[in-house]
């Protein structure tokens, strides 16, 4: 009987009916049906998180980790290094701790690192790299997601001049940069500095929290990003759904200790099955079904820009935000409206004279055409 009741839940919450419709359902139902155009992933409440892993549990199982090692933490560990095209991978609980420590990891006794100006390490990370592993960061390009080989090359040779050698030991690049709205970073421009990194010994990290979706928008696959860098971090809460968790993936030597490290900043959690089962979970399926959202966003805003209220503009050199301009309505008006049609926008933003719209696999919950009926009704 429960077994039933539970996939019945699951079938409501699968279930992919078009946008618009003017049936009206309960909250929980309305909300596993609603395609939102903000965040990156399918932003699972409680209740869709809890039914999640119950489908996981009664379709296979979960194997519990102890401590962060083991079961199905090791099982998505070796995955994602699989996916990734490295030896070895380990979970973090958060991505800060990841890039924080890869670079503790790669820069050694050569305390300077070079990093993006934009980059989350740098802006939004406490200076944890500075407090607690001595990191002098040296920020790079402060109007751009993408730095050059030209300026790498200036800080290498100030360092390497100065009367007390102070080293730099580790460079990292972000791509995409959410504080440029999503846009990526050169791809022969980052290949340069890899090579060039690699022949000076400095090690190279990729924060790739959504190297997924800048896959998706690029072209090249997460091992050939990946490829040119030692080490490389993804997201698994930002669109892989977990609850929260980062992999760190690298070469075995370097990541096959690092759970002391791990322990050592109080992040060995005892129990981290709930987070690795739903990531694993998603996983296999993700990029066939971002796929298949960006085709969806790509025909919903061929459709809009042909209507003389609506202009989509591509960040450029983006990925998976894109800037909505509305012409003639109160914007606030507008978004409630969507709301009431199973749209879900975030604020508006006045100096855009509309709206963010981001991406994400909610988009396959409807169709381009429903979903462009739905904004011209907003009108």
């Amino acid at each position: 009987m429960e077994s039933s009741r539970r996939r019945a839940v699951l079938k409501v919450m699968a279930a992919s009916p078009l946008v618009g419709s003017a049936h009206a359902f309960p909250a929980a139902e309305e909300r596993a049906q609603m395609v939102r155009f903000t965040g990156d992933g399918l932003s699972l409440s409680p209740p869709e998180y809890v039914a999640v892993l119950q489908q996981i549990i009664d379709d296979k199982g979960i194997a519990a980790d102890y401590y962060s090692r083991g079961g199905v933490v090791d099982e998505l560990e070796r995955t994602m290094a699989d996916a990734l095209g490295k030896e070895r991978a380990i979970y973090f609980p958060t991505g800060t701790l990841a890039n924080h420590v890869a670079l503790r990891q790669l820069a050694g006794e050569k305390t300077r690192a070079i990093v993006p100006h934009e980059s989350h390490l740098y802006n939004d990370s406490g200076d944890c790299a500075q407090q607690l592993s001595q990191l002098n960061l040296i920020p790079l390009a402060s109007d751009s997601a993408t730095f050059s080989l030209d300026a790498v090359e200036r800080v290498v040779a100030r360092t390497e001049s100065g009367r007390v050698t102070t080293g730099v030991g580790a460079l990292m690049i972000e791509s995409p940069v959410r504080r440029r709205s999503g846009e990526l970073f050169d791809f022969e421009e980052m290949k340069q500095i890899c090579a060039f990194a690699r022949a000076r010994n400095i090690g190279t990290h990729l924060d790739g929290a959504r190297l997924y979706m800048a896959s998706a928008y690029s072209g090249i696959s997460p091992s050939a990003f990946a490829a040119h860098f030692d080490t490389v971090y993804v997201s698994l809460w930002k669109y892989f759904n977990a609850g929260s968790g980062a992999i760190l993936a690298g070469s075995a030597a370097m990541v096959e200790e690092l759970y002391h490290t791990r322990r050592m900043f109080g992040s060995g959690l005892p129990a981290a099955w709930q987070f690795a089962a739903v990531a694993l979970h998603y996983f296999p399926s993700f990029e066939k079904e971002y796929q298949r959202a960006v085709a969806t966003a790509d025909a919903l805003f061929t459709q809009l820009e042909r209507h003389s209220a609506f202009r989509v503009e591509k960040v450029p050199n983006g990925s998976n935000i894109f800037r909505l301009k509305v012409e003639g309505v109160d914007l606030d008006a507008f978004r409630e409206k969507l709301r009431s049609r199973g749209v879900v926008l975030s604020s508006p933003r006045p100096e855009l004279g509309g709206f963010s719209l981001n991406v994400n696999p909610t988009l396959n919950r409807s169709t381009a055409d429903a979903l462009a009926g739905a904004f011209r009704d907003a009108l």
